[in-house]
């Protein structure tokens, strides 16, 4: 990004101009023959334009013209971790969650819309956890959205197994976050089934949850009884998120944007920027002009 520093320094101009038209000058200049008035007249028109070429420089070195690097913020307002549920029912309960029209499954379209929400965390810190069989870091923390993004969405379902680690998965996102110094932390937990596999037990995760002080946002997907909406409610109320239940894929978008709603912050650092000074090169090029004109001009007013 270019601009100028003082730009109303360019009115200096308009000075050298009204005096060029109003201040008498001296012209000691004898000629002495037709050719040498041209050669003069030409000379004249060099060291004219090149007191002008100086004038300019100079006038733009004196406004400071910059380059300007917008610097990211390196201390996020949120650090957030995605919960993925890759298990089978992820595809096989897929009935009823879209109209007839629409081909996805369950899984892709849940894909795409924590896609679309990574993307929308300009910022933040994020993160993505799948679970499946067991749990495991598919994306760490990072301000690089789009490669998260783009990890997410070529996460095949059943890539960690058919059954649902869900609570191995919560406590692995507060080992992810345990550092992090971001001002709040946030854990946005899909699911649409019950915990059927792993080894931490809920009220060591919930612990874990309550001491780093992570707000859970959990949301359930499928119809009532498909999954477990009191776990999901309790872990929600217990850290001081919210519990959502989506039936269908516009519900599904509607939570994703009102979680982001609710994790906005004023808090961020402001965008910082890396200045390059280049009034040198303007000053160097006044510098030389005058040096000219001042050796062109010796024993003559002009």
């Amino acid at each position: 990004m270019f601009e100028f520093q003082y730009p109303y320094l360019f009115l200096i101009i308009i000075i050298f101009i009204v005096c060029a038209f109003t201040c008498k000058h001296k012209n000691a200049t004898i000629y002495m023959s037709l050719y040498g008035q041209k050669s003069v007249a030409k000379t004249e028109y060099l060291v004219h334009f090149i007191k002008w070429l100086g004038i300019l420089a100079l006038t733009i070195s004196l406004t400071s013209p910059i380059t300007k690097k917008v610097q990211p913020a390196t201390k996020p307002a949120h650090a957030v971790v995605l919960l993925m549920d890759t298990s089978e029912s992820m595809v096989k309960s897929a009935r009823g969650f879209f109209s007839v029209e629409q081909r996805s499954d369950k899984f892709d379209k849940a894909k795409e819309m924590a896609s679309s929400y990574i993307e929308q965390r300009v910022g933040d810190h994020i993160g993505i956890i799948v679970f499946g069989d067991f749990a495991y870091v598919a994306s760490p923390l990072s301000f690089d959205h789009k490669s998260s993004a783009e990890i997410l969405k070529n996460i095949e379902q059943g890539i960690a197994g058919n059954k649902t680690a869900m609570i191995d998965a919560l406590f692995l996102a507060t080992r992810l976050l345990k550092d992090t110094k971001a001002k709040e932390k946030a854990v946005v937990l899909l699911t649409d089934g019950f915990n059927t596999s792993g080894t931490i037990p809920y009220e060591a995760a919930l612990r874990a949850v309550k001491s780093e002080n992570i707000k859970v946002f959990s949301i359930g997907i499928g119809r009532d009884g498909e999954f477990d909406a009191r776990t999901l409610k309790d872990i929600a109320q217990q850290s001081g998120g919210e519990f959502f239940h989506s039936i269908n894929a516009d519900g599904l978008k509607e939570i994703y944007e009102k979680i982001d709603q609710i994790q906005k912050s004023e808090l961020r650092d402001k965008e910082s920027f890396e200045i390059n000074y280049l009034y040198i090169y303007p000053l160097s090029v006044a510098f030389f002009s005058f040096f000219i004109y001042i050796f062109l001009t010796r024993g003559r007013r002009l």
